[in-house]
């Protein structure tokens, strides 16, 4: 199964326990290294990874939540199914998964107007040192309408060498108020709202990144399964096809 860190959990708004790590060798069996790094701004339809992982499981936890407070991609007029991610950005499995299956789900399933798809944090702060950081700082770049950007930065780069002054230049980059921006990251503005996501993502028991929601969408809340792993594009899409 492709996640990161199985069987841990937040205890506190952004600190883990120690928990369970899986065997290095089993990990590794559990990965196919790709160089696939499109963007969700890519307007071509991306090939899913294929991973040597187990079969998916069948009986996935039914759960609701809600979209969160990140900006939603998609239509909520039309949209009749909701994707939520709970991810880290420093986490390789969700960068498996944006590059990979959640592209595959923005192309066919988002940009038609069938579902939309949200980002909560879910920082894994004892095996991803920068983790908290990206998460704040996502938020900053959420408060100048970047976020989507971020997201897809953050997924197409080496996410090891994401350190502040670089995601700092990014930000640069792409036109944010610089001024803004620091006093963003250096006041914590937003740390609030992380911690309600990892509340959040508490509360349904989360126990690795990527855990994905999918299910009906009503009322800006998503009531359906949860998924824990970067599986393949079509088992994600036979999962929002039942709910279409």
């Amino acid at each position: 199964m492709n996640q990161d860190n199985l069987n841990t959990k937040h205890t506190n708004p952004m600190v883990l326990p120690i928990s369970i790590v899986i065997a290095g060798i089993i990990i590794a069996a559990a990965i196919v290294l790709s160089s696939n790094t499109a963007s969700r701004n890519n307007n071509s339809n991306t090939s899913t990874k294929t991973s040597n992982i187990a079969t998916p499981p069948t009986n996935n936890k039914d759960v609701t939540v809600s979209l969160g407070s990140y900006p939603v991609e998609g239509n909520l007029k039309t949209a009749k199914v909701g994707i939520v991610e709970y991810g880290d950005f420093q986490c390789p499995f969700c960068k498996q998964f944006a590059n990979g299956a959640g592209n595959s789900i923005y192309t066919n399933f988002v940009k038609t107007g069938q579902a939309v798809f949200a980002f909560r944090d879910y920082p894994l702060t004892n095996i991803h040192p920068l983790s908290s950081e990206m998460a704040i700082e996502g938020r900053c770049f959420a408060a100048q309408g970047k976020f989507w950007q971020y997201y897809n930065k953050m997924y197409t780069t080496a996410q090891n060498s994401n350190t502040p002054s670089i995601v700092s230049g990014y930000a640069r980059t792409m036109g944010l108020n610089m001024n803004k921006y620091a006093s963003c990251v250096t006041n914590k503005t937003y740390e609030l709202d992380i911690q309600k996501d990892i509340a959040s993502g508490n509360r349904i028991n989360i126990q690795g990144t990527p855990t994905i929601v999918i299910g009906r969408l009503k009322n800006n809340k998503v009531q359906g399964q949860l998924i824990l792993g970067a599986y393949s594009y079509s088992y994600f899409a036979n999962i929002i096809k039942s709910y279409l």
